[in-house]
């Protein structure tokens, strides 16, 4: 699949030969421990251009979307004197004990230079106890293309603080409509951009891409039964239809190629993994009752899944190919939409919990489970980023599917708006 066209012609290049040297290695911040304590950052706007899209939105963007990380504290403009503000950027005039002196951790300064529709920007992120450079990059891309610019700054600044990339620059692909009418759609993840991928008039549901984003695949109702589509993603032809009797649906991808399904009809339910490039499938699974939710770890090794084999909807693991399967949830009646976390270590899932469905984690061997959401309401669909430290879900809000993501410690928790429609199943994209 095509990335954007945004490359943004990120260049990391010889700063290193003209300004102090960057930091090397070091992290600001574990936020993979149970509590943290957030760094403060000012970033004053950018020196440069006042043009419509270049200094004054970039440096408030920035300060937006280092708040939404939940890793910083954005040091509000009142905070900051006008010597600080008309400083420059490079680090021998920049006056770090002053910066200190009201409580900045670190200061990122960004120098814009627009010319022939080509925006140019120049940042440099210190570290304001002892002067060290933290980052220096520069970038290049469109002048209407500022947006990504700064959110893959954003993403750059955390990952120069917690040693991982932020999500600022992520796709979100998601279902949206009313009740009957439900479509597959992609956007940024600041809700720019957004994409319409299917125009069926009908109800589609479980989208999934490819880690390669090569293959779409989703089930539809759009031959009036729920068939299950894989579509070629950037040439937009299908290369395989399920339209056996039954319920295909709760669509995973194990590698590139290799998507993970459930297919219930009758009283019988299987798993199957169809093999794109072959376009054969096998069982990996089958049994009376419900399979439902397939999802495997990210090294293969493991599928988990929802079946009511003891009586109610509950999570369980098995070793593939030929493992036995394992239970893993036994609190509650109802445990189901489970998702692993990049890492393998952690999975998340939605239990029913007196008052609501809440979004849990819990260790991929079943043990340490926690509730993350508190809302009492119908919280769904969790899934992990990329990084592995946020959680995407919907949540039922006055009656409609909102969109919201998350600490995976449940903290810092946001809503998300891509279109006037109810929103559901989101994934992060690659």
């Amino acid at each position: 699949m095509k990335k954007h066209s945004f490359m943004a012609i990120v260049c990391a290049f010889a700063l290193m030969l003209m300004f102090s040297p960057v930091s090397q290695a070091k992290v600001y911040l574990d936020v993979y421990g149970t509590t943290f304590k957030k760094i403060t950052i000012g970033v004053p706007y950018f020196k440069g251009e006042k043009a419509a899209g270049s200094s004054l939105e970039m440096s408030d963007l920035l300060n937006k979307d280092l708040d939404f990380s939940g890793f910083f504290i954005t040091a509000p403009a009142s905070l900051i004197d006008r010597e600080l503000l008309d400083e420059g950027v490079e680090k021998g005039e920049v006056k770090f004990a002053s910066w200190r002196s009201i409580g900045i951790d670190i200061v990122c300064k960004g120098r814009v230079a627009v010319a022939n529709g080509e925006l140019s920007l120049e940042a440099f992120v210190y570290d304001t106890l002892d002067g060290s450079m933290v980052l220096a990059k520069r970038y290049r891309a469109r002048q209407s293309e500022w947006r990504r610019v700064t959110h893959r700054l954003a993403d750059d600044i955390i990952f120069a603080v917690t040693g991982e990339k932020g999500i600022m620059s992520s796709r979100i692909l998601f279902t949206a409509g009313r009740r009957n009418l439900k479509e597959i759609y992609i956007s940024d993840f600041d809700g720019q951009n957004v994409t319409r991928l299917t125009n069926y008039r009908s109800i589609t549901l479980s989208p999934s891409l490819s880690p390669n984003g090569k293959y779409l695949a989703y089930t539809s109702y759009r031959e009036g039964r729920p068939n299950l589509y894989v579509t070629d993603f950037d040439k937009k032809t299908e290369i395989f239809v399920d339209r056996s009797e039954g319920m295909k649906i709760g669509t995973s991808w194990l590698n590139n190629s290799t998507l993970v399904y459930s297919h219930t009809s009758g009283r019988m339910s299987t798993i199957y993994a169809f093999d794109a490039g072959s376009r054969s499938k096998k069982v990996l699974v089958q049994r009376e009752g419900i399979l439902t939710s397939p999802t495997v770890s990210p090294d293969g090794s493991r599928l988990i899944f929802v079946s009511d084999m003891f009586g109610s909807p509950q999570i369980f693991s098995k070793a593939l190919p030929s493992g036995e399967p394992k239970r893993l949830t036994y609190y509650g009646t109802y445990n189901s939409a489970p998702s692993f976390s990049p890492k393998g270590d952690l999975v998340a899932f939605v239990a029913k919990i007196p008052g609501g469905f809440e979004v849990c984690t819990m260790n991929a061997d079943g043990s340490n489970q926690r509730v993350l959401t508190n809302d009492s309401t119908v919280n769904d669909s969790p899934q992990f980023s990329a990084c592995g430290r946020y959680i995407i879900y919907t949540s039922l809000k006055g009656g409609v599917n909102r969109i919201n993501v998350m600490l995976f410690n449940g903290d810092n928790k946001r809503t998300l708006r891509f279109t006037d429609f109810a929103e559901e199943q989101p994934k992060f994209a690659p």
